[in-house]
């Protein structure tokens, strides 16, 4: 009878042991399963939002630059800003429409995002979790939008051009970088490194390529009427 007991006890055991087994491993594939749902709601929410944010300026017999960034020890030559530093007196009205930089799986989405002198940008908390937006006290603007819940949106008008970087006192895997340039006159690079600046008046200028961690490079070029000039850049490591 004891043994019976025993052999009872061993076998209810076994069963709570692979039951609870079961169940890790149930949680373990939805949680695989969420993760992967979360990642491909990431990417459309990369995809959807609008990382350029500038007027469009339309000119008599202009012409445009094209050309292919390479960054060297990075996996793909995308967020590039290439843009030319000066055209006329670089005075150009702001952008009416808002730049968003949103905040989606503890992630800032774009990671990048350049836009004209004067644009507004909206920041949303499209996260599960409260989060916060300020920038270093080192750089051009500083400011902090302080921590605030899901579904807040807060606002901030870029009116100095420089590379202002984006953190999260929350979280601190996080980063963005917002590039604010004094004319309409920049492109975006996305992963296959290509840009394209259009309608620019006919004339030499300074154009110069710009990432978050590489050495910024800049190059004359000069714009003949209604053709297009090509242009190439290799950045390296900054020292």
């Amino acid at each position: 009878m004891k043994h019976y007991c025993l052999a009872i006890i061993v076998v209810f055991a076994l069963i709570l042991f692979v039951s609870h087994a079961n169940a890790r491993e149930d949680e373990k594939t939805l949680t695989e399963d969420q993760a992967k749902i979360m990642q491909e709601d990431l990417m459309k929410a990369m995809q959807k939002l609008k990382r350029e944010i500038k007027i469009e300026v339309k000119v008599e017999n202009g012409g445009s630059i094209t050309g292919n960034v390479e960054c060297k020890r990075t996996r793909y030559p995308e967020d590039v800003v290439v843009y030319i530093e000066k055209v006329g007196d670089n005075k150009y009205p702001a952008p009416e429409e808002h730049g968003i930089l949103d905040q989606y799986n503890l992630t800032f989405v774009p990671h990048v995002i350049a836009v004209q002198k004067g644009t507004t940008i909206d920041f949303p908390n499209s996260d599960l979790v409260r989060h916060n937006v300020f920038s270093p006290p080192d750089c051009c603007m500083q400011f902090n939008l302080g921590t605030y819940d899901v579904g807040v949106v807060k606002h901030v008008t870029f009116d100095e051009a420089g590379e202002i970087p984006l953190l999260c006192n929350v979280h601190a895997e996080m980063s963005a970088f917002v590039l604010v340039l004094d004319n309409p006159y920049f492109s975006l690079t996305g992963r296959d490194g290509a840009f394209k600046i259009e309608n620019v008046p006919p004339g030499t200028y300074k154009l110069s390529a710009w990432h978050e961690k590489l050495r910024t490079v800049t190059k004359d070029v000069t714009i003949v009427a209604g053709k297009t000039t090509s242009m190439d850049f290799q950045l390296n490591k900054r020292k």
